[in-house]
């Protein structure tokens, strides 16, 4: 009865009302009469009916009040689903299938495929919850080929590293047929995502959207924007015809690219085969009404080396947040974003009544290809369909003024680095000399077949392109994971698998290293991450550079600096290296930003350039800093921070789950007798 009332009051307020990031929770689309049919059913389970103390996913997207917290609870369960299968027959998805499910189709794009899904849903359910809210997720894993882990991109887990999602890191994978609760407070506000951090699973369908909402009182920006709908958040992703482990590690023949073959704008999109053959499917319709300013929650779940333009026909962005931490109101026509980041914009519904083109367009190495994706913004009670042509690749919407352009033209477009962080900088943040410094080239090895494919080795590879085998490296080493998660079986790990750049095993030979790299820095601590690309990759043309962009699990950093140095594009000695950082910044070549510089947990490093990342080691635990393009995390491009010591690490939760090699001694049995005989 208490549910029932809290909820009739909430629709109230939301009808009425300022900052309504709950308004879903009640079905509410503005301009539509009435409450469109939203069965609650569909988000109950048996676990919600057994506690009533749980609050289920409409009730936690709600308006968030001071003083009041829930206990949000989410039921996950994993398969391998066809795309654009049997169910479709029976309904179509709508908006109201972003926070539960009510309908097992999913179009996709149209292609028939298998996909793995949470709930039979693409994006998988959408995690909505105020600051402070405590998040309960049982995940339950029936695909019967696979182990899987979940990662919370951009939930800071202070105080609970073992929630972080990280594969025989801060936890066993999750295997068929069992079950894992994670549950942390989410304390990190902002816009962020969840994912599958466990083999190519994210690229297959295993993400969705992670919004955590603060009360109007503590958001810097709510002044600016009217609504704050859960319909309004923009997750994109890429997609194969097929399934990922069909391009990876790679092959000589069939499909050998590893760029994707469309987008999805939530879940929806449109496929272009060779013959140029285009299916009809349904694009997404994201619904305003005039006179109203909106924020928009923009994810990019990208896993390849595409980086993404979107731009709304005849609307400006007012950008007020990247990866959940505020940035002064910038106003751009487009914004690019790459792998793992997220944009917050405001959008003033000022047009005319109508429909208006939005376009997701496929930059760097996607040009090649000409991959993009459309949805549409539909003013209420205007018309459906838009009145100018449809954009193209080729002739795309008006570009205007870009946000994070890949060419680092500052001048005439606004770099991140030129967005100031909203909020007061911690101080020893700011300070000249950080405590720790490190310097971390990043490295892609290239190999003949003759020297990697050997008898009794078998290293992790990529297909770059026929006969070109790579691995990717930072600091020259290849990330292994141990058979045991350190933070929870440290004694189990042998001490021959972790190694730094100090300490190296003897499987280095004269190429690259295969081991745990973890670097140690000290509690407290003001460290300062020096990236420098040093792949060497030159392009020849300029918008076709590959950018890696590098995500920190357990923190936000500043970006205080990056940089593209050296001459003309066309140079073919044009490659960065450490030692020419060095040798940049001995001359006072290189500027650090201690004017309030912007805050991200996810920055694309420049091609052939670097990039210095300054946080404060004041959240201990084991923390991955990679890549976050799938298939360079794949081969090695990634490390391990551990910050602090094991006795400064939270205590493992009890009877949390071990895993391990099982390699007993070798018993030869007497038939006879069944007494054993041990060898080793």
């Amino acid at each position: 009865m208490f549910k029932l009332e809290a909820e009739r009051c909430m629709i109230e307020r939301f009808v009425a009302g300022k900052n309504v990031g709950a308004n879903i929770k009640a079905g509410y689309i503005p301009g539509f009469s009435g409450m469109p049919n939203i069965d609650e059913q569909n988000c109950m389970n048996e676990e919600l009916f057994a506690d009533s103390y749980l609050s289920n996913p409409l009730e936690c997207a709600r308006t968030c009040q001071e003083g009041e917290t829930r206990t949000c609870y989410y039921k996950f369960v994993l398969e391998r689903y066809p795309i654009n299968g049997a169910a479709c027959s029976l309904c179509t998805p709508n908006i109201t299938n972003t926070l539960c499910a009510n309908c097992q189709c999913i179009l996709g794009d149209g292609v028939e495929r298998m996909a793995l899904t949470v709930n039979r849903m693409i994006p998988g359910p959408s995690v909505q919850v105020c600051q402070g809210d405590y998040v309960v997720v049982d995940v339950l894993n029936n695909i019967n080929s696979e182990a899987v882990t979940i990662h919370w991109h951009g939930i800071q887990q202070q105080g609970s590293p073992h929630q972080d999602g990280v594969p025989n890191l801060t936890q066993c994978p999750i295997i068929y047929k069992n079950a894992y609760r994670y549950q942390f407070f989410a304390n990190t506000s902002g816009t962020h995502f969840w994912h599958a951090h466990t083999g190519a699973q994210k690229m297959d369908g295993i993400f969705g959207s992670f919004v955590v909402r603060e009360t109007e009182k503590q958001d810097v920006h709510s002044h600016l924007y009217d609504f704050d709908l859960a319909n309004h958040v923009m997750l994109v992703n890429d997609w194969f015809t097929e399934e990922t482990t069909s391009r990876f590690p790679g092959r000589k023949i069939g499909v050998k690219q590893h760029l994707p073959e469309s987008f999805f704008i939530n879940g929806k999109g449109r496929y272009t085969n060779s013959y140029g053959v285009t299916t009809n499917v349904p694009l997404e319709v994201i619904t305003v009404e005039a006179g109203h300013r909106y924020r928009f929650r923009f994810i990019n779940s990208i896993c390849t080396v595409c980086g993404v333009q979107l731009t709304i026909e005849k609307h400006k962005l007012t950008v007020i947040s990247s990866d959940g931490q505020s940035v002064e109101p910038v106003v751009v026509d487009s914004i690019v974003s790459f792998a793992g980041e997220r944009y917050d914009f405001v959008l003033n519904a000022t047009e005319s009544s109508g429909a208006y083109w939005i376009q997701l367009r496929g930059i760097g190495e996607c040009e090649d290809v000409k991959i993009q994706q459309l949805a549409i913004l539909q003013y209420v009670s205007g018309s459906t369909t838009p009145a100018s042509r449809e954009p193209t690749y080729d002739y795309p919407l008006r570009k205007g003024l870009i946000l994070n352009p890949m060419d680092l033209d500052c001048k005439n477009k606004v770099c991140v680095s030129d967005l100031k962080h909203a909020l007061k900088v911690d101080s020893d943040i700011l300070q000249e000399k950080p405590d720790v410094k490190l310097v971390i080239p990043i490295g892609v090895v290239n190999h003949s077949p003759e020297e990697f494919f050997k008898p009794n080795e078998y290293k992790n590879f990529l297909v770059a392109r026929p006969n070109v085998v790579v691995t990717e490296t930072l600091n020259n080493i290849s990330l292994s994971l141990p058979p045991s998660p350190p933070l929870s079986q440290l004694s189990d790990v042998p001490g021959s698998e972790i190694c730094n750049a100090d300490n190296m095993p003897t499987n280095c030979g004269s190429t690259v290293c295969t081991c745990t790299h973890v670097i140690k820095v000290p509690l407290h601590s003001v460290v300062e991450i020096v990236v420098v690309d040093e792949c060497k990759i030159v392009i020849a043309v300029r918008a076709a550079e590959v950018y890696h962009p590098f995500h920190m699990h357990g923190y936000a950093f500043h970006v205080v600096s990056i940089g593209q140095p050296l001459g003309p594009f066309s140079d073919s000695t044009r490659a960065m290296t450490v030692k020419l950082f060095n040798q940049l910044e001995e001359s006072n070549q290189v500027k650090r930003n201690f004017n309030a510089p912007p805050s991200k947990d996810t920055f694309a490093i420049p091609n052939n350039g670097y990039a210095i990342l300054r946080f404060k080691a004041d959240n201990p635990g084991f923390w991955m800093f990679h890549c976050h393009q799938m298939f360079h995390i794949l081969v090695g491009m990634e490390l391990v921070i551990q910050v602090g010591e094991p006795k400064d690490f939270p205590e493992t939760p009890k009877d949390f789950p071990k895993c391990g090699n099982y390699i007993p001694k070798v018993e030869v049995r007497n038939q006879k007798n069944n007494r054993a005989r041990q060898y080793f």
